[in-house]
């Protein structure tokens, strides 16, 4: 398909082709959001469940690939086989079809009438032209990467800067299946030589440009309003354990299959262990795998002002395997971002691949545990996170590096007694090895002896110092820490990745 090329389909060749969609697909009533209990939710916030949309009294196959909104607060949502839908006041309504496995959407028109996806084939601008709640316009933006017809050649995004460049990522291959993949030394995963393993940015106009490469499985990308580009991967080979890249033009993440696409490698140069192991950017945080996170989706920006509770200006991020949300609490130390990871929520219905803020600051959770196993007991779902915006639970807000240590910042004020009795607050480190194997171990994990050295005078940030070490991931683990009022925390560790020592 060029990326010159407009095309106005007539829906009805699209509907013939999926039989008894054709007719009102429309709920005659709507379907009741009903409230959801997860195992782990800190205090003030409830988790609400969605139903899926319905055609012909049958409920749609609809795992959930990217979720926006219009303005009006309409939920804008891409089924990865089941087309795009509008949701809105409890009612479903098929806007677009035919998208090869869509994995995001973004709104281009205020009133939700133009939207833009990422599938696997191409980036796609889809429009309803004659108002009809019916998209009639499919148009190829760009489609310059080459899929291999490998399943696991996913394209995730689009996010969007303020100049109107579009980010993307490509999936490598299941080279383990696909004998044509290169797997440049590393295990399962490899490319088949179309800019697999890259995040790319996309021009307004269409223009393809490689940005970034040595990615592996990388299924979520997000944007702060700050054009600041983060993108998670997946652990693997030569990925030791789940990341959080901050994405920068020209870097390498650290899978050397991609670069098989540069120039000089096509030309015939050999991957060299000793050269591209001294390019690898580090992330801004690593994800334990197993502890943490298994299979992390997109990074989504909480700019909420506040709506969504004590955590803004955070990152929170989904889990696809271990169906939970978790959050990022970043700082730049010399230039370079690191920080602490602490889980959110636990057990929801079913894999969190995308997750969305809505105008009003309620976190959307779009779910798939199709082709993947996931916690929760459903293939798929849509669910909604919403804070009281009264009740501040009691949990570690954030963790800043100190020349001694860490300072560990609490939403509310601490209990002295509790945070001073032995063993309240204890760390570990280690490190993850750099390899072509399928993942890592945690590489000479070790006890700290820490100790707390002060409480500020608001009660809520603890100083604790210990040896601190570049190159190495701290979990802290507390126990028995109250708040003043006695209140007790529903997450009681956290992992801070230490890129660089303040100078």
């Amino acid at each position: 398909m060029s990326a010159q090329r407009s095309v106005v389909l007539i829906l009805l060749s699209v509907l013939c082709a999926v039989g008894s969609a054709a007719g009102d697909d429309t709920d005659a009533e709507p379907r009741t959001e009903h409230a959801y209990q997860a195992t782990t939710i800190p205090a003030g916030y409830r988790v609400v469940t969605i139903p899926g949309p319905l055609e012909n009294g049958t409920p749609v196959q609809f795992g959930v690939g990217g979720i926006d909104f219009a303005t009006d607060g309409t939920a804008i949502v891409a089924g990865r086989t089941a087309g795009i839908w509008r949701y809105k006041e409890g009612k479903w309504s098929r806007f677009a079809e035919g998208v090869h496995d869509p994995q995001g959407i973004r709104v281009m028109a205020a009133d939700g009438s133009v939207v833009v996806v990422a599938q696997k084939p191409e980036l796609t601008l889809i429009q309803d032209i004659d108002g009809d709640g019916r998209a009639d316009l499919y148009k190829t933006i760009c489609d310059r990467w080459r899929g291999g017809g490998n399943y696991c050649e996913y394209v995730h995004g689009p996010v969007i800067d303020s100049q109107g460049n579009y980010y993307i990522s490509i999936n490598l291959s299941d080279a383990a299946r696909d004998a044509a993949c290169e797997k440049g030394g590393g295990a399962a995963m490899g490319t088949s030589l179309g800019y697999d393993g890259w995040a790319a940015k996309i021009t307004a106009q269409g223009e393809f440009i490689p940005f970034a490469s040595g990615l592996r499985s990388a299924a979520g990308i997000g944007i702060s309003s700050k054009d600041e580009v983060f993108i998670t991967d997946n652990q693997g080979g030569w990925i030791g354990t789940s990341r959080l890249n901050h994405l920068a033009e020209g870097a390498f993440y650290g899978y050397p299959a991609s670069l098989l696409d540069l120039p000089e490698y096509r030309q015939g140069k050999k991957l060299d262990k000793a050269e591209f192991e001294k390019q690898v950017k580090p992330p801004a945080a690593w994800i334990p795998h197993g502890e943490l996170a298994n299979s992390p989706g997109n990074p989504e920006f909480d700019e909420t002002g506040g709506r969504f509770g004590p955590f803004a200006g955070q990152i929170f991020i989904g889990d696809q395997t271990r169906s939970n949300i978790f959050r990022a609490a970043l700082e730049k130390v010399n230039g370079q971002y690191q920080g602490a990871l602490f889980n959110f929520i636990d057990h929801l219905q079913s894999g969190c691949i995308r997750i969305r803020f809505d105008q009003t600051g309620r976190l959307w959770v779009g779910q798939t545990g199709r082709g993947w196993r996931s916690v929760g007991g459903k293939v798929e779902g849509l669910q909604r996170i919403e804070w009281d915006g009264r009740t501040v639970p009691f949990e570690m807000h954030s963790m800043k590096l100190t020349p001694s240590g860490f300072a560990v910042r609490f939403t509310r004020p601490v209990d002295p007694k509790t945070v001073r009795a032995d063993g309240a607050i204890t760390f570990k480190h280690w490190h993850y090895h750099y390899h072509g194997e399928y993942g890592s171990p945690k590489v000479d994990e070790t006890e700290d002896a820490s100790t707390v050295r002060s409480i500020s005078d608001d009660g809520r940030t603890v100083h604790v110092d210990l040896p601190l070490q570049v190159g190495q991931v701290y979990q802290i683990i507390t126990q028995g820490i109250q708040a003043d009022d006695g209140a007790s925390m529903t997450t009681t560790t956290g992992y801070y990745t230490l890129n660089s020592l303040l100078k």
